[in-house]
């Protein structure tokens, strides 16, 4: 069987922000009337459901078992709650199996307990920070001193931890200065990811930005990341761009050929093909009713699997093709094409001169 990770939302869509941007908001107003109100009672994953899933996907004894825990926000669950799961991963995981978990916070919560529980047991953090602070609370609300204590925290206890930087109307005009203030403070492991949510009407909302908005913002985060020769300073989309003059392929989900293999899972137990499609129309199943894998090579492809090939055929005769490979289905407008199609082609004719030249410099120095 094939390499696949769980991404896992132990509180549903629970936060302690309302981020305005937040594409998760409304989703449990979607979910009544179409899922079990008995199965969903429950603000916190149940035990059951939780020792079930470590179990199982821990028998199957893939070269790393990945378990990535977001929200909403998965601090509310509890720490004791990821003290569960650390003993269900140890009581069900293999001598030599290799266990890895990843962690999504707005940083509210953070405290020495939960730095030195993420230390300990090697989470790797994700941490939302959108920029100095009239950026980040802009969207995010008054969380930016939460957000820098929980990165102070992590740095004073050795938690690896990146920062995921989402793009809306209140930074993509300032990327350079954006850059700058991460890079000075410390923060070398970047995620630039764009805003896109739309209205009723299929209009965007306020904070969206447009596809060249994104690509010039990238082209602006890539100038200032050229500037330095140590080049120590981590960003996906380049990272991902470089991958592919070097190996011929993408590293980031977003830019892959097919959909990454992994399954989502609801707080009750439900399983979905992707956090984006996180839907009643969805949904593939529930814990426990078919085996994981089952869900993965073949419920799945029945009905998510076809969606990254669905573009129209100008879209493979692009030059720029084996770098997006039509991008994200989520973000496919209605013809097709990527709403971020003229910022990715943008951002990849900007910088190709000197990618390709980084790309043979590696390969020489291999």
């Amino acid at each position: 069987m094939r390499q696949f990770q769980l991404l896992i939302k132990p509180v549903g869509d629970r936060c302690n922000l309302r981020c305005k941007y937040c594409f998760y908001l409304g989703t449990e107003e979607r979910f009544d009337g179409h899922l079990d109100p008995q199965k969903r009672a429950a603000d916190v994953m149940d035990d059951d459901i939780l020792e079930k899933m470590a179990a199982e996907f821990l028998s199957y004894r893939m070269p790393q078992s990945i378990f990535c825990w977001q929200g909403g926000e998965p601090t509310l669950a509890g720490l004791d709650f990821f003290r569960r799961v650390v003993e269900f991963q140890t009581k069900h995981g293999g001598r030599g199996q290799v266990v890895g978990n990843a962690f999504q916070t707005n940083g509210v919560l953070i405290d020495r307990r939960w730095a030195r529980f993420l230390a300990e047991y090697k989470f790797l953090v994700g941490l939302s920070i959108d920029g100095p602070r009239d950026i980040h609370q802009t969207m995010r609300g008054n969380s930016f001193d939460a957000a820098m204590r929980a990165a102070q925290l992590f740095r004073q206890f050795g938690v690896e931890f990146n920062v995921l930087s989402v793009v809306s109307q209140a930074n993509v005009g300032r990327a350079a200065e954006v850059y700058r203030w991460f890079v000075s403070r410390g923060f070398n492991n970047l995620q630039f990811i764009p805003c896109r949510e739309l209205r009723d009407d299929g209009s965007l909302t306020a904070e969206s930005i447009t596809g060249e908005q994104f690509g010039d913002f990238l082209i602006a985060i890539f100038d200032e990341w050229w500037k330095d020769d140590v080049r120590k300073v981590s960003e996906r989309n380049i990272d991902s761009a470089i991958a592919c003059y070097v190996t011929g392929q993408p590293t980031t989900c977003t830019y892959h050929a097919r959909c990454s293999d992994y399954l989502m899972i609801e707080r009750a137990g439900e399983v979905f093909p992707c956090d984006f499609f996180g839907r009643p129309e969805w949904l593939l199943g529930y814990i426990g009713e078919r085996p994981l894998k089952q869900y993965l090579e073949n419920v799945r492809e029945e009905k998510f699997g076809k969606l990254k090939l669905q573009v129209p055929a100008e879209c493979r005769e692009c030059e720029w093709w084996q770098m997006c490979h039509g991008g994200c289905p989520r973000d496919r407008a209605p013809d097709g094409r990527s709403h971020y199609c003229e910022g990715y082609k943008k951002f990849f004719a900007a910088t190709a001169a000197r990618l390709k030249q980084l790309a043979a410099s590696l390969r020489m120095n291999k």
